[in-house]
């Protein structure tokens, strides 16, 4: 049997080279998967700065969780009428983005948890988040920190 494919639609505000892999509708508007990041009506965010994305079948919706959050829990909720391909190709594009990542303790069993994901220019932005009961400015902390940081990173680059 043979499948149509989906027609990409013509979408403003896209960079000369950006091209969409992925689209579907939303309650709002169309959302957009492009090699870069995932658009949707109301803002945009790019696949290095996403930390999880999830999708809820229930409520028909993408929740998209940033790596840098001002509270816990916060998210992105974007309705999607028709999800055709865009939850697999957004699952993809936000593991693709994750390079490296490694729990290094430093106090005991309590530590960092060390990730290096690649932008789409191929360059590399690190994340380093502590453990519950770590302070990252205390003075016997942050230098141990920056040693577990540093050490992950030489793995790579």
């Amino acid at each position: 049997m043979l499948r149509r494919r989906r027609q990409v639609p013509a979408m403003e505000g896209l960079e000369n080279d950006e091209r969409v892999l992925a689209h579907a509708e939303g309650a709002d508007g169309r959302i957009v998967a492009t090699q870069r990041r995932l658009i949707w009506p109301s803002g945009s965010i790019a696949w290095h700065e996403i930390e999880r994305a999830s999708w809820d079948s229930d409520e028909q919706r993408l929740r998209i969780e940033p790596v840098v959050r001002k509270r816990r829990g916060d998210a992105h909720l974007i309705p999607l009428t028709d999800p055709g391909r865009l939850v697999d190709v957004v699952r993809e594009l936000v593991t693709a983005s994750v390079v490296i990542t490694r729990h290094v303790a430093i106090d005991g069993r309590r530590g960092v948890q060390v990730t290096g994901r690649r932008k789409s220019d191929g360059d590399l932005v690190w994340n380093a988040v502590v453990d519950p009961g770590l302070d990252p400015d205390d003075e016997h902390t942050r230098p141990r920190l920056e040693t577990a940081v540093a050490a992950v990173r030489r793995e790579v680059e």
